[in-house]
């Protein structure tokens, strides 16, 4: 048996309704789209419509691997008012990496090389990256937190100027991009 509703509670319900429906929320679409910068009729392998802006718009969350990542490398700010990452973005040593990441905190980490590469553009480089969901994103060398196995103090590494691996020296500079979560592939 349905109990009917008290007229005192059904507006309650309806107003409830139309705030939720005019409640702003952070869609795919709201990032522009960065076909343009394809080249030569290539598809995109990021785009746009695969991300998700969150937080106060510094991160996006990958719908396709439901990764969530700082839109600035670290040592930039994100400014929400021109949608831009300002400064200068900041390199260090792999083996310095943890400890500056552990002071940023709420689960951010180093990627892993397979999510590092999972937000490569390879429908064009310099930089090999969505530059509206990354924006101002250095042509450079960007640190994941896999150490290579066959070397002896070296870690994999992306560069974001040509999107492909690179196993540089532990001693050497990169950038960093923080990510956070578990990758979860889902098919597109």
């Amino acid at each position: 048996m349905i109990c009917p509703m008290r007229p005192d509670r059904a507006w309650r319900i309806v107003l409830m309704l139309v705030l939720l429906a005019k409640w702003p929320v952070a869609r795919a679409v709201d990032i522009p789209s960065a076909s343009d910068a394809c080249l030569g009729g290539k598809t995109e392998t990021t785009p746009s419509t695969e991300f998700a802006i969150i937080e106060d718009g510094s991160a996006v969350k990958h719908g396709r691997t439901t990764l969530e990542w700082k839109r600035c490398a670290l040592g930039q700010t994100w400014n929400a008012k021109t949608s831009l990452c300002d400064g200068r973005p900041a390199t260090y040593p792999w083996d310095r990496a943890d400890r500056i990441i552990a002071s940023v905190g709420s689960g951010w980490r180093l990627p892993t090389g397979a999510e590092l590469v999972s937000i490569v553009e390879t429908c064009h480089s310099s930089p090999a990256i969505n530059p509206q969901v990354f924006p101002n994103t250095p042509s450079a060398l960007f640190w994941s937190s896999s150490s290579d196995t066959g070397g002896v103090n070296r870690a994999w590494s992306v560069s974001f100027f040509t999107g492909k691996p690179y196993r540089p020296g532990k001693l050497q500079t990169a950038h960093i991009r923080l990510v956070r979560g578990t990758m979860t592939v889902k098919p597109p």
